[in-house]
């Protein structure tokens, strides 16, 4: 298992290269993702900031 932070480039390339990846997200980023995208919000600034 290897722990990364940085930006992987040609990721398509990566599955032939290296083999199989996994990508393991924590329980609390998962909720916490899940929390923001319920927020009615946060929603309508980022649609304000996205036009």
């Amino acid at each position: 298992m290897i722990l990364a932070s940085k930006n992987i480039k040609n990721i398509s390339n990566l599955d032939t290269e290296i083999g199989t990846i996994e990508f393991t997200v924590p329980d609390i980023v998962i909720t916490e993702l899940e929390r923001l995208s319920q927020d009615k919000n946060l929603k309508k600034k980022l649609s304000l900031l996205m036009h």
